[in-house]
């Protein structure tokens, strides 16, 4: 297995309205292109993570339709990014572009996954001796994030008292605890060592990629997905500087810290209280806003991550920068229900 770089990212506006999905690959595809000064016809990969052709048909727009040795897809773009970093590492691939779109869910799909979540939630609450006040601060916590974001949907920032008075959806989740559903599309660009010889020395290395089942809703499946993860990359969680943490409520990051082994086990919940996972802090989680200021992806969700890390570990993430951010982790799936899968990814410069 060879070493596996991110030459670029690429990613639409995250918004409410409806856009056509082969507008959006073609946006998402041709911004990371550009950001990794590839042309189309060095692409010797793909993969696709999206719903209906229409998106298919954009990225054959930007990419053509001639053959490829490889060729993959899925639904989620943590799939789809695992998927392409197999290639490039084998050495199936040269230039892998991953992308993914995102469309409008139907109202009552949101609907039943805030009960799931919901349900997941009052597990946790239970075992852990966390409190609402703390699912609220981390809510308050990456909205403020969410501020000094321009990709974000939602940049308005909110305390965590009016976090604690908005609508009750499903007990403990409030309405400001909840990320809200949106139409999005991210792509970005691994390339062999070779390639990542030819543009330059800016593109991060993937240290680790791991994807598991998630084959339990209390998660297990994170934890192994950590310990793997980290043995990959010979790196531990004290050499961590950011992290990316899939937060469709705020449970899922908290559930994560100690999973990941950023607090002793009983203790996540003291990260919250310290700020340590806060912009300035120790270690923020979730510079980005996370899901709770951008939207909720799926397709998209694990693409915009590497997003995120890669503008942070180039130094490109401007009012939102973590100051000498050197390696940068990504989770997807921390506290899900059983059905769906666990990812992380370490980059580093």
């Amino acid at each position: 297995m060879s070493g596996v770089h991110l030459l670029g990212v690429g990613a639409t506006a995250l918004s409410r309205r409806r856009r056509e999905s082969r507008t959006l690959a073609r946006e998402a595809i041709s911004a990371a292109l550009a950001d990794a000064g590839v042309a189309p016809k060095e692409v010797d990969g793909l993969a696709i993570a999206a719903g209906n052709v229409e998106f298919d048909l954009g990225c054959y727009d930007v990419l053509g339709r001639g053959s490829r040795p490889f060729r993959c897809r899925c639904g989620l773009g943590a799939v789809a990014f695992h998927s392409g970093w197999n290639a490039v590492a084998a050495g199936a691939s040269d230039v892998v572009v991953c992308v993914g779109g995102d469309g409008m869910p139907a109202p009552n799909g949101h609907e039943v996954a805030v009960e799931a979540q919901a349900a997941a939630a009052r597990l946790y609450l239970r075992d852990s001796g966390a409190t609402e006040q703390h699912l609220a601060r981390i809510a308050a916590k990456n909205r403020g994030h969410g501020v000094a974001n321009p990709r974000a949907l939602i940049r308005t920032g909110v305390e965590a008292d009016e976090v604690m008075r908005s609508e009750v959806l499903a007990w403990p989740l409030r309405r400001l605890m909840v990320a809200e559903p949106v139409q999005a599309a991210a792509a970005v660009v691994l390339g062999s060592q070779e390639a990542r010889r030819r543009r330059g020395p800016r593109a991060p290395r993937i240290r680790a990629s791991v994807l598991l089942d998630a084959d339990s809703a209390d998660g297990a499946a994170t934890v192994r997905a950590a310990r793997l993860g980290y043995f990959s990359a010979e790196l531990g969680p004290e050499d961590i500087d950011l992290a990316e943490i899939d937060d469709p409520t705020p449970v899922d990051e908290l559930a994560a810290y100690e999973a990941l082994e950023f607090a002793p086990p009983g203790r996540g919940p003291e990260l919250v209280e310290s700020g340590f996972t806060a912009l300035g802090g120790v270690l923020p989680v979730n510079p980005s806003g996370g899901s709770l200021a951008q939207g909720s992806v799926s397709a998209a969700g694990g693409l915009l991550q590497m997003v995120e890390l890669a503008q942070q570990l180039g130094d490109r993430a401007g009012r939102r920068q973590v100051p000498g951010a050197r390696v940068g982790l990504a989770l997807t799936g921390s506290w899900m229900p059983a059905g769906n899968v666990t990812s992380m990814t370490i980059l580093s410069t």
